[in-house]
């Protein structure tokens, strides 16, 4: 039985194996606004991580944390703009999961009907297979929308505009490549002894009766490629920029990727795109709700996600990560050895 998952629609070549990417794929995209240049640069690159499979609960974090400089210039000169000068009030960073080439985006995953159970979580898991009457629809700008109170950002070719026959609070997830379709979820299925239609203007969702009941619509199975969709990158998707001082004291805008799940074994990259979601209008920094653009983008270095088995263990907490640790950052840092319980007495008889 195979129990192997089945990357999107598109699945990478030799999954598992790295994979050299085009150069030229892996040029960073800096981008320009009001007259300033804006660069990311991964200074703490991810290495290797423990698969943590397809439980809601289980986090096993990229190590160590990916952790990426913003850079803001200034077009007439070329120098760096003094952080002081900068308002990083809606500065944003998404994070999306590609293969070891970035030639395609591998966001989502599909268990095979050999795997194990996936359990539905709202907030990572898609448990329905895409419509295939639905054609890709570019990318574009993020679309950014104010959602219960907070705002949230989609990554480039996923759409968070309300899916038809859904509440308005469910997006619809696009894959981010050509050929691929949304994934929403379809309408129930009709039985026989139904209540009538619904008031127009309200969703078309029917009453069955407790003698059937109504049971997800599945995908047919026209291979034994079948499962359900999930997110394979899971974790804090999107982290807001922070001011903090690196291991030199230089003060500067950080985002820090602390938490980051893989949920499969392979070699990856991350890409991430920096979009600033303030209208700069007026005297005060607005949140924009409508569209932002992508004002710089790049990849990480390619990374190792292993099995349990093969898992070699989480890398040693670096100097970078030990310095955002003490400025407030919640990163996880390994103590240098175990200590004894009564070590604190023979430190004490030492003085």
């Amino acid at each position: 039985m195979n129990n192997q998952p089945i990357y999107g629609a598109i699945p990478p070549t030799q999954t598992g194996a790295y994979v050299p990417a085009d150069p030229n794929s892996l040029a960073p995209q800096n981008g320009t606004r009001d007259g300033k240049r804006f660069k990311l640069v991964v200074e703490q690159q991810p290495v290797r991580a423990r698969m943590c499979g397809f439980g809601d609960k289980d986090r096993r974090p990229i190590t160590p944390p990916p952790c990426i400089r913003l850079i803001v210039e200034d077009m007439s000169t070329g120098k760096e703009t003094p952080f002081e000068e900068v308002d990083s009030t809606f500065f944003v960073l998404t994070v999306d999961l590609w293969s070891s080439d970035a030639r395609q985006e591998v966001n989502l995953v599909r268990a095979s009907s050999g795997a194990p159970t996936v359990s539905i979580s709202t907030s990572t898991l898609t448990s329905y297979p895409p419509h295939i009457e639905r054609g890709w629809q570019d990318p574009g700008p993020y679309s950014l929308m104010n959602q219960r109170g907070g705002y949230s950002t989609a990554p480039p070719g996923y759409a968070m505009n309300p899916a038809p026959h859904m509440p308005h609070q469910m997006p619809a997830y696009h894959q981010a490549y050509p050929g691929a379709s949304p994934i929403t979820a379809p309408q129930m299925p009709q039985y026989p002894g139904q209540y009538g239609a619904p008031p127009p203007g309200h969703p078309s969702y029917q009453v069955a009766p407790q003698a059937m009941p109504v049971m997800p619509p599945t995908a047919p199975a026209t291979s034994s490629a079948t499962g359900m969709f999930t997110r394979n990158l899971i974790g804090s998707l999107s982290v807001n920029a922070f001011r903090l001082n690196d291991t030199t004291g230089k003060m500067g805008f950080w985002f820090v990727l602390q938490d980051l799940s893989v949920r499969t074994e392979g070699v990856f990259r991350l890409k991430m795109n920096f979009v600033d979601v303030g209208k700069h209008m007026g005297n005060g920094n607005n949140l924009n709700t409508g569209k932002a653009p992508v004002l710089a983008s790049c990849f990480s270095d390619a990374f190792q996600v292993y099995s349990a088995k093969k898992f070699p263990g989480v890398i040693e907490s670096t100097p970078l990560s030990k310095c955002f640790a003490g400025q407030g950052i919640k990163i996880p840092i390994r103590k240098d050895g175990p200590k004894p319980a009564n070590a604190a007495e023979y430190e004490a008889d030492d003085q």
